[in-house]
């Protein structure tokens, strides 16, 4: 086994007992944030520069109900074929049929989460299971304190990486 392979299986196992409040990003201010009545145009102006948006109970709240991704889009965008046999039920909610006001229309209501202490394994875990590219980051009472996704993820990773081939020389 090379000495790089060595390195990096080194440093993965050591940054899976991270906890997730060390890696995940923590600026609010700069996350796509909306309350579950705001209109449809306000998601997909923050959509037409961001792959998703955190859905809150209310204006100023951290109470994160919800997430929208792009796939949650194209499903209302598109139009709806309805074929003459279709087992189970079928979903109806469309811009074209008129039944999606507000951000809690579309929204994902089953919010898979991470907690600041979860390790980064048990956030990899879940992400891997669950095909995630993004977890929110809350409390003990469900509000928002960061999230953590796979780009800040590989991002860390490289870094920890870097720094520690820099200190073993």
């Amino acid at each position: 086994m090379s000495e790089d392979h060595k390195d990096i299986r080194y440093v993965l196992k050591n940054f899976y007992r991270v906890p997730v409040e060390h890696i995940m990003t923590k600026n609010l201010w700069d996350m796509p944030i909306l309350p579950k009545d705001a209109s449809i145009e306000d998601v997909l102006s923050i959509m037409s520069a961001r792959r998703h948006v955190w859905i809150v109970d209310k204006k100023g709240s951290k109470k994160v109900i919800g997430i929208i991704t792009e796939k949650d889009l194209l499903d209302i965008l598109a139009p709806k074929r309805i074929q003459p046999y279709v087992i189970g039920s079928i979903d109806l909610t469309s811009l074209l049929l008129g039944n999606v006001r507000k951000a809690e229309d579309i929204m994902c209501k089953k919010l898979i989460v991470a907690h600041p202490n979860d390790t980064i394994e048990d956030a990899l875990d879940k992400m891997r299971s669950f095909r995630l590219r993004r977890l929110p980051v809350v409390n003990e009472k469900g509000e928002l304190m960061g999230e953590l996704t796979i780009k800040s993820l590989i991002i860390q990773f490289r870094k920890v990486l870097k720094w520690y081939r820099i200190t073993k020389d």
